[in-house]
């Protein structure tokens, strides 16, 4: 006769699943945090999870499936959260709205302080899909970020324009978010100081928002196709 469980079980079961699940993939992202995904392996997952690595491939087959999963999980948090970093921002003058999505973009990098250095140190390898199998997933936060950017921003510049803008923006926060020690380690300063989050806050405002007004006003090209 075949075994049947309760649903009281059944239900216990599937949300100890879930929390292993999401104890592998918390642990992943602080391992392809500190390693390139090429360098990292499923061992050191189960190292940093504090379980038995081959029940990591229990769950992830594969290193690929696990980083494509991490990865999912970065775009899925990054996308929402970017929606509402745009908020209220149509009301207020270029420099403070700046400032202000700013502030929030830091806020969420706090919470989440793996992201962006496993982007940035990822990045560097996608160069195309055989290379490194997150590589469209890399490739769909930069995408993203691009067509929030024109929803949310009233733009009378081209694409080009703007694809300029956007692709140097995201750059520089990834890269001072996501090598904080290093650019910190230059300025002299801790990278948990609320100085180098201002510092970058200040570098980024004094960079974007001349060209951010010029965009809202049509570019420096006047062409709007």
């Amino acid at each position: 006769m075949k075994k049947t469980h309760s649903p009281t079980r059944t239900a216990n079961l599937k949300s100890t699943k879930k929390a292993t699940r999401e104890k592998i993939l918390k642990a992943a992202r602080r391992v392809f945090a500190e390693h390139a995904y090429n360098a990292a392996s499923i061992r050191m997952v189960g190292k940093a999870a504090e379980i038995d690595h081959p029940l990591v491939s229990y769950y992830f087959p594969t290193k690929a499936e696990l980083f494509e999963a991490v990865l999912e999980d970065i775009i899925e948090e990054n996308y929402e959260a970017s929606k509402k970093w745009y908020a209220g921002l149509d009301t207020m003058r270029t420099a403070p709205s700046l400032a202000l999505f700013l502030d929030r973009l830091m806020k969420w990098n706090r919470n989440h302080p793996y992201a962006f250095r496993v982007l940035l140190l990822n990045m560097v390898q996608a160069q195309d899909s055989e290379t490194i199998p997150g590589y469209t997933a890399i490739q769909k936060i930069a995408d993203q970020s691009a067509q929030l950017f024109k929803k949310s921003v009233q733009l009378q510049a081209s694409d080009r324009e703007i694809g300029i803008f956007i692709t140097s923006f995201n750059a520089l926060v990834i890269n001072y978010l996501g090598a904080m020690a290093y650019y910190a380690g230059i300025l002299g300063i801790p990278a948990d100081d609320e100085k180098y989050e201002n510092w970058v806050k200040e570098t980024l405002i004094s960079i974007f928002s001349p060209r951010l007004k010029e965009l809202i006003r049509g570019g420096r090209s006047g062409n709007h196709q």
